[in-house]
């Protein structure tokens, strides 16, 4: 009821209900009362947030793929903000991100062939929505999932896991090539020390 928004007593302190004690009275129930403190907090944290864009549909500027190992998702975004001279806070908030194990890998290899069209739908939207430009597919150094996909034997050493990386990743941009012509793809393989490898 919009009444239980406003104060009962002239003298109240209280502006809103989320400020108000006596609106836990009544009708209002405690967790209807911290349902409005966290809508009101994730609002506002969205609103202080500089260069947030509200559109879900815009001109944005990639698409990244990557691996859902925890190890790469502060290096990934670091890399992100120095992808071929586009300033971070150009890129801050700026582009959309598809992570799932082995990430470039996980979209091609038949070993995951249930992902794909997960994958490819998903593709399809950022571009619809975010008109983005260009894709960045990025795969890493000692990953569970192109072990499972390629076998150990074939990862076993750093010469034998770039040939197997570097495969995967044209193949994966012939992929994507197919599909979305007019998308650029960057292709990489990071170390564990954020250094990356480009492919083709």
């Amino acid at each position: 009821m919009i009444d239980s928004l406003t104060p009962t007593h002239p003298s109240s302190a209280y502006s809103c209900v989320c400020c108000d004690p006596s609106a836990l009275k009544g009708g209002s129930s405690r967790r209807g009362f911290l349902g409005l403190g966290a809508a009101a907090l994730a609002g506002g944290m969205l609103a202080m947030t500089p260069g947030r864009s509200q559109a879900a549909s815009g001109n944005y500027e990639a698409m990244l793929v990557n691996c859902i190992d925890p190890r790469f998702t502060t290096l990934s975004w670091q890399y992100m903000g120095l992808l071929h001279g586009i300033a971070r806070d150009k890129l801050s908030d700026n582009y959309s991100q598809f992570v799932f194990a082995g990430g470039p890998i996980g979209a091609i290899h038949p070993k995951f062939a249930a992902w794909h069209n997960t994958f490819w739908d998903n593709l399809d939207i950022t571009v619809s929505l975010h008109h983005i430009p260009r894709v960045v597919a990025m795969t890493h150094r000692d990953c569970g999932a192109a072990k499972l996909a390629f076998g150990e034997a074939k990862v076993a050493t750093k010469e034998e896991e770039t040939r197997a990386h570097a495969e995967a990743l044209n193949q994966f941009r012939a992929a994507v090539n197919k599909r979305q012509p007019k998308l650029s793809v960057i292709t990489g393989i990071m170390d564990l020390n954020g250094k990356v490898d480009l492919i083709g």
